[in-house]
């Protein structure tokens, strides 16, 4: 008696003992992961405490295909200026393609450059010509690859020199003004790019 006793002694410890287990597998396994954050990764990651923080910014928005980095990027007071040769290009006879080109123009536009493209990517060679605490002016070179989702599939290449002026705006610096000054040989410019993309919007 004395044996069957400790036997189911025994038993009950063990299953006293696996009942624990288990119920303590599921006070940690009920509980679902939580989706990784994307407040502090990829372009969402690039913070614009620095001047030239504006180049990684736009980069990365346009090579991922994210309009939100290159929104940041832009000052509420973002200005864009062609070339006098795209302003005056027979393209745009007639239209005012170029007039009151606001933050807003440019988000439109860069959203239907997104829409065409598979796939994007940018290079930009920068120089500073005026360096003050509060503002920068950058000359920029720059080269432009687009390749189409629709056929043709081919890669379509722009180049040119540009003004970029930044100013910090509350701790944060941020392109205001975008001045195109020439085309690279054999080139169209980015800026002949936008007009081609605003007219359509507004044919």
């Amino acid at each position: 008696m004395a044996v069957l006793s400790s036997m189911l002694a025994k038993r009950l410890v063990t299953m006293a003992v696996a009942l624990s287990l288990m119920m303590s597998g599921c006070l940690f396994d009920t509980r679902d992961p939580e989706p990784p954050g994307d407040n502090n990764t990829g372009c969402a990651a690039i913070t614009l405490d620095v001047s030239n923080k504006i180049f990684e910014a736009l980069t990365c928005a346009l090579e991922s295909e994210q309009d939100a980095a290159y929104e940041r990027a832009l000052s509420q007071n973002f200005v864009f200026s062609p070339t006098q040769q795209d302003s005056l290009d027979q393209t745009f006879a007639g239209t005012d393609v170029y007039n009151g080109w606001t933050k807003d123009v440019e988000m439109e536009v860069f959203r239907l450059l997104l829409s065409d493209a598979q796939a994007i990517s940018v290079d930009f060679v920068t120089r500073a010509l005026i360096n003050k605490n509060e503002f920068v002016r950058y000359n920029v070179e720059y080269t432009l690859s687009v390749v189409n989702v629709v056929a043709p599939t081919d890669t379509f290449r722009y180049g040119g020199t540009a003004e970029f002026d930044v100013r910090n705006e509350g701790g944060n610096w941020r392109l205001t003004f975008w001045n195109e000054i020439d085309s690279a040989p054999g080139m169209q410019t980015w800026g002949f790019l936008k007009g081609i993309l605003r007219l359509r919007l507004n044919p």
